[in-house]
């Protein structure tokens, strides 16, 4: 296939196709050598002992066992390689998250979580919700670094209406009906944009205003904006503003094109592929808007983002994104009930009775149970089956099986007694066998 047919934004960093890819990750076997390499460009490196020796777990192909060599002899630890990356503490194959990795950074427009949920096969609508929020908090990265050069910044809103708002909604800077953003796009040469940054305020004062503009531009750069007084007296940055309401001023569009750009796309984004953005998670889909812009000519860094390759993220889990909400709570409480022995949870009851108390709180004043010894229980991820002859794959460079000692007859003269005798050479030393 030409090269000409490929879009102008993959001219330098094109994706393969969707047939190369699922042929590059065939199974999970695959998916972890590829989080091997690139965690341990160099070979396996224990991180609670640094040995350099080690072997991969052929049944959960995700841990490596430390041959417990390092620093601290006996370490014979394992770790994960998918610690401290997006998909830690995850039940979902591993090849699940890549190809639901590879549809969000190869779709222009994103995809739905109803979208996702039918192309990877999962049978629930939360699973790949989950999914996708998940890889929305790894779109963020902590270092990056701020805007410079010429920056534009505005001001748009969202029409959002609740269930207590008037129909009508408010007008002008009126909150009603409304969620505020702002952005900033750096400029570059001709009509070209650069970089950008967005986030939800409550209004379009200073108070919100300037906090945002100090934190994602760089000192001694040079600011775009209108004749908003919010901008006034930001420090150590340069101001030029533009009164759009004078006589012969050009549209806002126009004078400031970039940013009025981002805005038109991010409106028929959340239309388009969300039928709109809820205020709840309004920070999550400007997050991803934001990756999505600054990446759109980069798929393998936008590829190793998204699995949280190279970070060190915490486990993220359902409680995280949505909060302590009600139905999060039923199922908490029925959880807990659950793993309660008989006896202890009737003495729970009859004190919650007695005394008015919750039912939780009763268990709490028992305390637990100190006859009774708790064994860990099963891996929530299961094994693997062993692959099949000839589907092998090169893991040499990861995998260091324990040396076994080094053993050989030999048959020579020993000076202390005088005469011809079998040995046996090891890496222990020398053991006499006998007369020849």
């Amino acid at each position: 296939m030409s090269e000409a047919l490929f879009p102008t934004r993959w001219k330098k960093d094109k994706p393969p196709s969707i047939e190369r890819f699922m042929a590059t990750f065939s199974d999970d076997y695959a998916c972890a050598e590829h989080l091997a390499r690139k965690r341990w460009p160099g070979g396996f490196a224990c991180p609670h002992c640094g040995s350099q020796k080690g072997w991969r777990l052929e049944a959960r192909p995700w841990l490596f066992q430390c041959a417990g060599k390092g620093e601290k002899p006996g370490c014979r630890r394992q770790t994960s390689v998918i610690a401290g990356t997006v998909m830690h503490g995850t039940h979902l194959p591993l090849r699940t998250w890549f190809i639901a990795a590879y549809l969000a950074a190869t779709h222009s427009n994103s995809i739905s979580a109803l979208q996702l949920q039918a192309k990877i096969g999962v049978g629930s609508y939360k699973t790949a919700w989950l999914l996708l929020h998940k890889l929305r908090r790894a779109m963020v990265d902590p270092g990056r670094t701020p805007l410079e050069g010429e920056v534009e910044v505005d001001e748009t809103s969202f029409p959002y209406r609740r269930r207590t708002d008037p129909v009508t909604g408010g007008q002008g800077k009126s909150t009603v009906g409304k969620v505020f953003v702002i952005g900033a796009v750096e400029r570059r040469s001709g009509r070209t944009s650069g970089r950008v940054r967005l986030a939800r305020i409550a209004e379009d004062t200073g108070t919100f205003i300037k906090p945002f503009v100090l934190a994602n531009t760089a000192p001694e750069c040079t600011l775009h904006t209108d004749a908003n007084g919010s901008y006034v007296g930001i420090p150590a940055r340069r101001h030029v503003p533009r009164n759009l309401s004078g006589r012969n001023a050009l549209p806002a569009h126009v004078t400031f094109e970039r940013v009025h750009r981002v805005f038109s796309n991010l409106k028929r984004w959340a239309l388009g592929t969300f039928h709109g953005f809820r205020e709840k998670h309004m920070d999550a889909y400007l997050n991803e808007f934001v990756f999505r812009w600054n990446r759109r000519r980069s798929f393998q860094s936008a590829m190793d983002r998204l699995l949280g390759v190279g970070q060190s993220l915490p486990r993220t889990t359902y409680r995280d994104i949505v909060g302590d909400t009600s139905e999060w709570r039923r199922a908490h409480r029925a959880q807990i009930l659950a793993m309660v022995s008989p006896g202890r949870l009737s003495m729970a009851k009859a004190l919650a009775r007695q005394e008015g108390m919750d039912l939780l709180d009763a268990l709490d004043e028992i305390g637990p149970r100190t006859d009774v010894r708790y064994i860990r229980g099963k891996p929530t991820r299961p094994a693997l089956p062993m692959r099949r002859a000839g589907e092998e794959r090169s893991t040499a460079r990861y995998r260091h099986p324990p040396r076994r000692p080094r053993t050989e007859i030999l048959n020579g003269y020993l000076p202390a007694l005088g005469r011809t005798e079998t040995v046996v050479a090891n890496d222990y030393g020398i053991t006499y066998i006998g007369r020849v």
